[in-house]
């Protein structure tokens, strides 16, 4: 019961991290601490699980402006916290290449519009996408499998 539980309120809190994430390109503080709280419910949260889920965002945070914001950095630590390392790597795993793909499709759609669209992707532009509604979806998928005994 306290597996559904906290699987409840860490998909809400994912969930809401996404739906803020695309309005306002920024995650709420509250979001990740919420989660730290919620991974200490039952038995304690992963600290190793944290640092080691959290530190492929956190070296290309700090390495270049504009790259992951500090908002993913602290769901994906909180995260680990929750899912421990294993858990952390498959929502890696899951999320990063949906991101990818889905940055694929707009470029794809940009690069060949039908004739009579104007609208380009020129070479220079960066495209930018939140990142927290894949980080969500990964994190939900390896909670239930994590917690279903396939890792």
């Amino acid at each position: 019961m306290i597996i559904i539980i906290k699987g409840l309120l860490f998909s809400s809190l994912l969930i809401i991290a996404s739906i803020t994430d695309i309005k306002r390109r920024e995650i709420d503080n509250f979001i990740p601490v919420s989660i730290l709280v919620i991974s200490l419910i039952g038995y304690g949260g992963s600290f190793s699980g944290a640092m080691i889920t959290a530190l492929p965002f956190f070296i290309p945070a700090i390495g270049k402006d504009n790259s992951i914001g500090g908002g993913d950095v602290k769901i994906m630590f909180a995260c680990g916290a929750l899912l421990g390392i294993g858990g952390g790597f498959l929502q890696t795993v899951i999320a990063l290449p949906l991101a990818l793909l889905f940055s694929l499709g707009i470029v794809i759609k940009k690069r060949y519009n039908p004739p009579g669209n104007r609208e380009t992707l020129k070479p220079e532009k960066r495209i930018v996408i939140p990142l927290a509604p894949f980080l969500c979806v990964g994190g939900i998928l390896s909670y239930i499998i994590t917690n279903m005994g396939g890792i």
